[in-house]
């Protein structure tokens, strides 16, 4: 009895030991965290787990010396064997009646169901909250340094010892600059279950991180398989300039890797020879191909790569040589960085006896009608013999008998020599001819071709950009005095030629002379001025002094030369009238919100202001009066007093009262006219005395009307919006 109670005694012992088995830091590491609801993360082990460990998760703060407890906690136990390195185990938050799920071997309890805002960690530790040993952490947000004191509602937390970011921890980013709240582990299949692979997972350029979906529970990949790396490195040259000699030593020409590549990564130089440099005079390994690239296989996990190149001795006398290497096509896990060319210079070694002949000055100016001037070239260092100098001559645009060169071109050279012997440098002159011709500066190059008996070599600055000045003034332009005068979207009462009732804008002249519109332009988009080009039809664009002219914004150009090719809209916008340089705006306006029976214009016309006018006169000078309409009376009928009320109106309906009216008499018919003149039919309802009707207008649009009842004299209404 007594030993079978030892055994029993034992047993939970070593139960007990194994639950409180403690792992050190780095035993295993989150590989994906959703921050937002519901809560869920993902570990993988990268130590073996003794049976029934315990594992608690928790997104309580740590202060340095103690943990918060204002937040959840989750105790993973692992089963009853030993669980092997490289196994992943992912949580997620079930809800208030489910609490803590899990995909993967062992047990869970408790809940971390939301989290407190803008960032936010989970702390991976064994033994009591009391007392804990921590072996891994994630934050969304950067670790709090240095630990001092944390509120409940602090987003940031310490990282506690024994842990390292980077090592045994990661996070995310500065949540003051971007909210980040998901993200996972991008490297699939992960390759190696040991604590090697613990500064790969922990390193954020690994980890693809959203707010959103995309980096969430149900975007997690499967990171037992798969091969795919997500995230490109930066590839670019360490250094931007490099400078070798003829016979020297091999210089290395290195490019940098901003992340290693668990896969080996191609790349395609391309290369760029200036004058004078051929293949042959460097060598590089890869060599240089056919078609004048490099390509380079970068290993698997390098962080640099080596290319090495050396400058050939050729035996012959030159300046020095110049080429440039850029990077150019890329395998799918790299991307260019900032520097992505370098510029080698071989100096040459046979040259130290060596003259050259080249311009001084890479741009010569002259201008029209003023005297010529000496374009000059040096030899460096001067030399006994004379040589004869050809230059090629290429003219730019417009260019054609707009200067004199001495000697003179023919067939595009100009021959310069014989030099004088132990000369530095000799000129030729180019005298500018005025053509009298508003004209842009003009352009000339000249290019050193050809330099006989052999033995000067062509200096760098074998290139020369004649610049031909223009010297007549160009004419002050007088925008003419036309202004956008009204305009309107509604249009019921003016037909076009073509008896269509399109929108319209009308230009007002008011200058003392004509004006033709033909070159000029008009756009309702401040963007584009040239949207409509008036076409060259002077007796059909012509606005005489003093005179409106009416354009149809129709869209509809086939119909002749007013009509525009867009249209006026009822929300308003803008109308501009630009010179033909296509820049200068003549006259301009926003325009309010259209409304059917009224226009917007100028009060007085030209330079008035803008108003809501309530009658429309295109072609005509504007007004803001409602006109006298003659409608006939009928007759034997007593004149009588009307009051109408309210006025203006909202609520499309009114008053009409007849002071005048005797008890018993009839009411007399009532009619309402528009500013047009057009009669329209009303509906009368009882009112509150035997001398009152309520008049029904909710059937007219907004606007100015005329009330007549019986014989007596027409009364302004105004039915308000």
């Amino acid at each position: 009895m007594r030993k079978l109670l030892f055994v029993w005694l034992l047993g939970i012992l070593l139960s007990a030991s194994s639950f409180a088995q403690s792992l050190p830091a780095g035993s295993v590491a989150f590989i994906a965290i959703q921050g937002d609801h519901p809560i869920a993360f993902a570990i993988i082990n990268t130590r073996p787990i003794p049976a029934n460990t315990q594992i608690s998760f928790t997104d309580n703060k740590w202060t340095g010396s103690r943990l918060l407890t204002n937040e959840g906690t989750v105790v993973w136990t692992s089963p009853d064997t030993v669980l092997p390195a490289g196994t992943i185990v992912k949580f997620r938050d079930g809800g208030a009646g489910t609490g803590m799920t899990i995909i993967g071997p062992g047990t869970v309890s408790g809940r971390i169901f939301f989290f407190l805002g803008m960032g936010d960690q989970i702390l991976a530790y064994t033994g009591t909250a009391e007392e804990p040993s921590f072996i891994a952490g994630i934050s969304t947000n950067y670790w709090r340094s240095p630990c001092d004191t944390i509120s409940f509602f602090e987003f940031r937390t310490c990282l506690p010892a024994p842990l390292v970011n980077g090592q045994t921890a990661m996070c995310f980013v500065n949540v003051t600059t971007y909210n980040i709240d998901n993200g996972y582990f991008g490297v699939t299949p992960i390759e190696g279950v040991g604590p090697e692979i613990l500064p790969l997972i922990n390193n954020v350029n690994y980890w693809l991180l959203d707010n959103g979906e995309s980096a969430g529970y149900n975007s997690w990949p499967d990171w037992s398989t798969g091969n795919t790396q997500p995230f490109a490195s930066t590839i670019q040259f360490a250094q931007e300039q490099m400078t070798l000699t003829e016979g020297g030593p091999v210089g290395n020409v290195e490019l940098k890797i901003s992340v290693p590549q668990f896969a080996p990564q191609t790349v395609v130089l391309s290369v760029l020879h200036f004058p004078g440099v051929s293949s042959s005079d460097y060598s590089t390994s890869p060599p240089v191909s056919d078609q004048m690239t490099i390509s380079i296989e970068i290993p698997a996990n390098a962080t640099s790569y080596i290319l090495p190149v050396q400058a050939l001795v050729d035996g012959f006398p030159e300046l020095d040589e110049n080429l440039t290497l850029a990077i150019g096509a890329l395998s799918g896990g790299l991307v260019k960085g900032a520097k992505d060319a370098i510029a080698i210079t071989i100096k040459n070694t046979d040259n130290e006896n060596l003259s050259y002949i080249e311009f001084e000055r890479d741009t010569v100016m002259i201008t029209e009608g003023a005297g010529g001037k000496d374009v000059k070239l040096r030899i460096v260092p001067p030399v006994p013999p004379q040589y004869y100098v050809i230059l090629d001559v290429q003219n730019g645009p417009g260019v054609s008998n707009d200067y004199i060169s001495t000697p003179a071109t023919s067939n595009h050279q100009i021959l310069l020599g014989p030099t004088a012997p132990n000369t530095s440098e000799f000129s030729f002159n180019v005298l500018p001819v005025n053509d009298f011709q508003i004209e842009p500066d003009e352009f000339v190059r000249m290019t050193i071709s050809v330099v006989t008996p052999a033995g000067l070599l062509t200096g760098n600055r074998s290139t020369m950009t004649l610049v031909i000045r223009d010297n007549d003034a160009v004419p002050q332009y007088l925008p003419p005095q036309v202004y956008i005068n009204e305009l309107a979207y509604f249009n019921s009462d003016f037909p076009d030629e073509f008896g269509q009732n399109d929108p319209w804008i009308e230009l007002y002249n008011q200058d003392t002379a004509d004006v033709n519109l033909s070159g000029y332009y008009i756009s309702n988009d401040l963007n584009n001025p040239v949207k409509f080009k008036f076409p060259q039809l002077s007796s059909q664009l012509t606005i005489g002094a003093g005179q409106y002219f009416v354009l149809w914004a129709d869209q509809q150009t086939t119909q002749g030369a007013r009509h525009l090719n867009f249209k006026l809209t009822q929300n308003g916008g803008f109308v501009g009238l630009y010179a033909p340089d296509g820049e200068l705006l003549i006259d301009g306006t926003y325009y309010s919100p259209q409304r059917e029976g009224f226009s917007f214009g100028r009060i007085p016309d030209a330079q008035g202001e803008f108003n809501i006018l309530h009658l429309p006169t295109p072609g005509a000078e504007n007004t803001d009066s409602i006109p006298l309409i003659l409608i006939p009376e009928p007759l034997g009928m007593s004149k009588q007093n009307i009051k109408v009320f309210p006025n203006p109106t909202q609520s499309k309906k009114f008053e009409l009262q007849l002071t005048d009216l005797q008890h018993g008499a009839l009411f007399p018919g009532v009619k309402l006219f528009d500013t047009a003149g057009r009669e329209f039919s009303v509906s009368l309802h009882p009112g509150k005395n035997f001398n009152s009707r309520i008049v029904d207008v909710s059937s007219l649009h907004e606007g100015f009307y005329l009330i007549r009842c019986g014989n007596q004299p027409a009364v302004p209404l105004l039915i308000a919006p």
